[in-house]
């Protein structure tokens, strides 16, 4: 227990009241499982994009209730967490929707790093495309989280597109520098803040 909150691992199911009231998409059916704590929920999934390695997780919901410091105090946990039950993994993968206002400011503060998809630096003129007949997706900001080192990460991540490497070589995703156990985030963890400085958001 902590301050009255069981802490645990819960089913994705037993998100289902919390992201209903607090979470701008919603409750998830994704099949995976869920951590709940007296700051809010976060729930995991394989990832879903095509090329992305099965080993990794997804953070398919991430709600807060609002606390102070609530999701750098709460991704602490989490991340001992996965350290002993998930210790196969070695990264974990979010997005977040600059047309809904969210500007990763979570993500930076918990030490995630920015790793862009072709089209989030240079947006189709359909944006992300029509997945229904109804709804256009918007381009997604993609952030990574590192476990341990991973020789797949950076092939995975970087983006294929030569034009954009010759034009912005620095926002495409490289792999940090790894010390004892520990990556150095240097310009990784800058480059998401110049990207917006030059005027690249949608």
């Amino acid at each position: 227990m902590k301050g009255g909150w069981a802490v645990a691992l819960v089913s994705v199911r037993e998100t289902y009241i919390d992201l209903t009231e607090r979470h701008c998409l919603g409750p998830t059916k994704a099949a995976g499982f869920a951590w709940r704590d007296e700051f809010g929920c976060i729930v995991f999934a394989a990832p879903r994009a095509r090329g992305v390695p099965h080993r990794w997780l997804e953070v398919v919901r991430w709600c807060l209730n609002g606390e102070a410091n609530g999701g750098t105090r709460q991704w602490a946990s989490v991340i001992g967490m996965l350290r002993q039950q998930r210790p196969d993994c070695t990264t974990i993968v979010s997005y977040s929707d600059p047309s809904q206002g969210h500007t990763g400011a979570l993500y930076r503060a918990c030490n995630w790093l920015w790793a862009p998809t072709w089209h989030r630096l240079r947006p189709p003129p359909s944006g992300n495309g029509r997945w229904t007949d109804a709804k256009e997706q918007s381009v997604k900001d993609r952030w990574v989280y590192l476990l341990a080192e991973d020789d797949d990460r950076a092939r995975v991540l970087s983006v294929k597109d030569e034009s954009i490497k010759r034009s912005l070589p620095w926002a495409g995703y490289t792999e940090p520098i790894w010390r004892r156990g520990r990556f150095d985030p240097g310009e990784r963890a800058r480059a998401y803040k110049r990207f917006v400085s030059i005027g690249r958001e949608p």
